[in-house]
């Protein structure tokens, strides 16, 4: 995947963020309807993503796909971690999460990479957090053994992903990959019983698996419901975008895909 379309893929959800002062953006969590605003449905998914995997201040912990580092700072100060890496392909990204911690002495740190081929040596990562990004790698076994190599033994990946059943559905979108616009797709979906046979083969243990389309899918709906408050020309660089979160909402709904969040161990 190129930068360039990456980055066009990739910028109206930045538009979208700071419109509504976010800083982070994932498709939420919620298990009440109406309960809470979509920035802290945000912070939901990753903890429920977490789940109880423990983070003392002595690991190390590496976000991968961290976006414009969100979860990656949420993460570091709930838990004040030894020390925790955001790492993301999208260049923009990377400097958006940069801004943020700039002139902070305790803070995350922010890289660019490829999360095919991780900056981690064997056996030095405790945790390794990784949500809604993966639907994006090219070769998702490699990701899975690189995750494997990078982990310390008892180290924990959190995995939360888009997943499709039917791929053959969603396999025309493939062929919007290569455009650099907005409404190309850098999809490749994996289905649920993939990703189990990706783990077991890549020598991680299943400890945790959950499907939270329907939760996911109310949090898109609350989401949706804000920024329809808003006039028209306030949301101006992402219109498109409040129209895709719209069809993934219902494409949750209905059962066309789902959103699976695993826990797996290194033994």
């Amino acid at each position: 995947m190129s930068q360039s379309t990456i980055e066009a893929h990739y910028r109206p959800n930045w538009n979208l963020s700071q419109a509504l002062g976010f800083t982070g953006y994932n498709c939420g969590f919620t298990e009440k309807p109406g309960s809470a605003t979509f920035a802290e449905n945000q912070k939901a998914l990753v903890w429920r993503l977490l789940g109880d995997v423990a983070i003392g201040h002595e690991h190390t912990v590496l976000d991968i796909g961290c976006g414009i580092g969100g979860p990656t700072g949420w993460l570091f100060e709930r838990f004040e971690p030894k020390r925790i890496i955001g790492l993301e392909y999208c260049r923009s990204s990377v400097v958006a999460a940069e801004k943020r911690w700039a002139g902070m002495n305790e803070r995350p740190w922010f890289l660019q990479g490829d999360a095919h081929s991780l900056p981690a040596e064997d056996g030095t990562v405790d945790v390794i957090f990784n949500l809604e990004s993966a639907l994006h790698y090219l070769n998702k076994p490699v990701f899975l053994s690189e995750c494997r190599r990078v982990l310390r033994k008892g180290g924990r990946l959190c995995i939360g992903d888009i997943t499709a059943s039917n791929k053959l559905l969603f396999s025309p979108l493939t062929l919007l990959n290569s455009l650099p616009s907005q409404f190309n797709s850098n999809i490749r979906l994996w289905s649920a019983d993939d990703y189990l046979i990706g783990f077991a083969k890549a020598g991680l243990r299943l400890v945790r698996h959950e499907n939270v389309a329907r939760q996911v899918a109310d949090s898109l709906h609350d989401g949706m419901s804000e920024i329809r408050q808003r006039s028209w020309a306030e949301n101006k660089g992402f219109r498109a975008r409040i129209m895709y979160l719209v069809v993934l909402e219902k494409l949750f709904r209905g059962g066309r895909l789902g959103y699976d969040l695993f826990e797996l161990v290194r033994e």
